[in-house]
């Protein structure tokens, strides 16, 4: 079997590559990276074409998203995706007897795939798009921002992704909530293939917490998307001694959350910006726990990563990581928007630090068990082999 999968931007896929790899049906990866980046993911120089020109194009344009507006980051968006997405048919190997493909990226090539007969898959790292817009679009009316921007913006990714699950073969989400929002879509459920994102276990485990802090930690970005302003006024009203919340991600500089974090600031209250994969679990380590607050996320791997590193997890509803939780074994699933709900398990777990501690190494053992890249690899690649027996 020979398989092709490709993506614009890294996302899981150069994990999802290497594990394609491993087991022997790689094809080929075709991406916008250099080949010293996907070396880095040990994958054989002869199985990858790099477009570069796209990712140069990308990344030079995203330099001007803290000067511009919505509107003009989306057009600046949508002209990078179909400067991809029309030249990606052309690097398709044509004796691929799978393609696999990013959601909004993909529609040309599946439709050359299918041409020569090749099976194709879509994956989409997130909800479905419609219903990722009529979430955010009432964070925009409670926060702020353009709603006829979003839904511009949402509009056009919403008829390009429709346009894909239709022409697809198979569709691949991360996450149940996933799934589910793609059935209430329309989707055949039989189209919709889970597969749970891996975590790096030697990147990734428990270390000696250095301190006696109760420290909250929340990775991603300082959007609307990962309820940043619930996360902030849970923790501001407990108002816990000896406690800090940490923000570990960008975007602070352009976020239009700037009322509601200038309204919750506070000495144990720390931006710390993004920070590379390697230095990630030198951060979690020095957590009490993590939450992620989102309003929408496909799945979350932060909330892996931080398992794999003894944490206690409290996750929304909306995260598909919620999968990965065992209420009140490894963590908690509480609604998202419900700040009494945040607030309920925080104090929780700060007045009963030896059960976080007991349900952080529970959280450790969940994601050691099926939740390895490996385990994502063989599950893709069992699925694979069932849709295109040899």
């Amino acid at each position: 079997m020979k398989v092709t999968t490709s993506c614009y931007n890294r996302f899981w896929i150069f994990d999802e590559a290497y594990q394609l790899q491993r087991l022997g049906v790689l094809h080929r990866l075709i991406n916008d990276y250099p080949k010293f980046m996907t070396r880095r993911w040990q994958i054989a120089d002869d199985k990858v074409t790099s477009l570069l020109l796209n990712g140069i194009y990308g990344r030079v344009t995203r330099k001007v998203f803290p000067w511009v507006s919505f509107q003009t980051r989306s057009q600046i968006t949508h002209s990078s995706i179909l400067f991809f997405a029309k030249r990606l048919p052309h690097y398709l190997p044509l004796d691929s007897d799978i393609f696999i493909g990013l959601t909004t990226y993909s529609l040309e090539t599946i439709e050359r795939a299918k041409q020569h007969g090749i099976t194709t898959l879509v994956e989409r790292g997130s909800f479905h798009p419609k219903t990722e817009f009529d979430l955010l679009r009432e964070e925009c009316q409670r926060w702020g921002g353009s709603v006829a921007h979003l839904q511009k913006h949402y509009d056009w990714v919403i008829a390009r992704e429709n346009a894909e699950y239709q022409a697809a073969d198979h569709i691949m989400v991360l996450s149940n909530p996933a799934k589910k929002s793609m059935i209430a879509e329309g989707i055949p459920a039989e189209k919709v293939f889970v597969n749970q994102c891996g975590v790096d276990l030697q990147l990734f485990q428990p270390a000696e917490k250095q301190d006696t802090v109760f420290r909250v930690i929340q990775c991603g970005g300082i959007d609307q998307r990962k309820g940043v302003p619930y996360l902030l006024q849970a923790f501001s009203e407990l108002k816990l001694p000896n406690s800090e919340l940490w923000f570990i991600g960008g975007g602070l500089e352009t976020s239009n959350l700037q009322s509601v974090i200038q309204k919750y600031r506070a000495d144990n209250i720390v931006f710390k910006g993004g920070f590379p994969q390697q230095e990630l679990a030198k951060l979690y380590t020095q957590g009490s726990v993590l939450v992620l607050a989102s309003i929408t996320d496909g799945f979350g791997m932060v909330v892996p990563q931080a398992m794999a590193c003894g944490l206690p997890v409290v996750v929304t509803e909306n995260v598909g990581a919620s999968d990965l939780v065992t209420e009140g074994e490894n963590g908690f699933i509480v609604p998202i928007r419900k700040v009494e709900a945040l607030k309920e398990k925080l104090l929780y777990l700060y007045e009963h630090q030896q059960r976080a501690k007991a349900m952080g190494l529970a959280a450790y053992q969940a994601v050691k068990q099926g939740q390895t890249w490996d385990d994502y690899g063989e599950r893709l690649v069992s699925f694979l082999k069932r849709v295109h027996p040899q």
